[in-house]
């Protein structure tokens, strides 16, 4: 079966400020839509193998988070972004559901990971009847400690400087975030794999820290803030958790076996490798549209 060709857009929002979300779609129209939310620093790019994976069901679309990607950064002239800049997910979620309505989107799947998944959270509680549920892939939880210890180290400033000292600052940073959790913490403790990672993908990943700017940290750091089961337990819609044994992450996920978390809250296992991860959040998605079907 051949592949449908991905398609880049870009979306208008705001009226006396215009600003532009950029987003990837790729799928019939007619059939079921899921959104896709990256992880930061990244972009919509991140998603296109999965996209590829998914577009036989469904219509994918894939949006670059304000700030990431091609996307324009939030508008800063509301006050309220001026005032919770670094802490708040809220206008990222106004953001998303402008974008669909914008779209006039019929009650999507969304799926989110890392900060995507934060954001896929935060949007399911204000808007629960606006979609038919989530799929989160690197949902955490993160101790106080370890979220203390991340808000200070891991978003170094990477403004240019003189010396070019910046460049390799991100390209440490873009290479050990591969191998380490947190990416500062190089101790075997915190060691997450010992693959060897193509510098291609070492460089991707550089880029989209460029690309998103000294401001990179925003969504980021925001969504590490949230990263905790008080911040879940409120989710009313049917939601998906992918628990999958190559994620860095798989450690902090595990943890939420603990959570106490409500029925509607389900964890899903998905085999190694990146065949066994498509299949698990494909089969998510289609379990959750079916149910709101039936």
């Amino acid at each position: 079966m051949s592949v449908l060709p991905v398609l880049k857009h870009y979306v208008t929002l705001g009226d006396a400020r215009p600003w532009q979300i950029h987003y990837r779609s790729q799928g019939p129209s007619d059939l079921p839509t899921v959104i896709l939310l990256h992880a930061s620093p990244m972009s919509s790019a991140m998603m296109v193998p999965m996209m590829n994976a998914l577009s036989d069901s469904f219509n994918v679309i894939a949006i670059d988070t304000p700030g990431y990607g091609q996307s324009d950064p939030l508008p800063q002239s509301d006050n309220d972004l001026e005032q919770q800049p670094n802490t708040s997910l809220q206008p990222y979620v106004a953001a998303l559901h402008a974008f669909i309505e914008k779209l006039e989107i019929h009650t999507p799947i969304i799926y989110g990971s890392a900060t995507g998944a934060q954001i896929a959270i935060e949007f399911a509680k204000v808007y629960p009847t606006a979609i038919k549920g989530i799929v989160l892939e690197n949902a955490a939880w993160f101790k106080d400690e370890e979220r203390n210890a991340i808000v200070k180290h891991y978003f170094p400033d990477i403004k240019p400087q003189k010396d070019g000292s910046h460049l390799t600052l991100v390209w440490k940073m873009a290479s050990q975030l591969f191998h380490y959790f947190p990416w500062f913490d190089t101790s075997e403790q915190a060691r997450v794999s010992q693959a060897d990672i193509p510098p291609e993908a070492v460089h991707d990943t550089l880029m989209a820290y460029f690309n998103a700017g000294e401001n990179y940290h925003l969504a980021y750091r925001a969504a590490f803030i949230n990263e905790r089961p008080e911040q879940l337990r409120p989710v009313t819609v049917p939601t998906h958790i992918i628990r999958w044994s190559s994620s860095v992450l798989k450690h902090y996920v595990d943890r939420l076996d603990d959570a106490n978390l409500p029925e509607n809250i389900q964890m899903c296992f998905a085999k190694s490798g990146i065949e066994g991860r498509f299949a698990a959040i494909k089969a998510s998605m289609g379990s959750l549209s079916q149910t709101v079907s039936e």
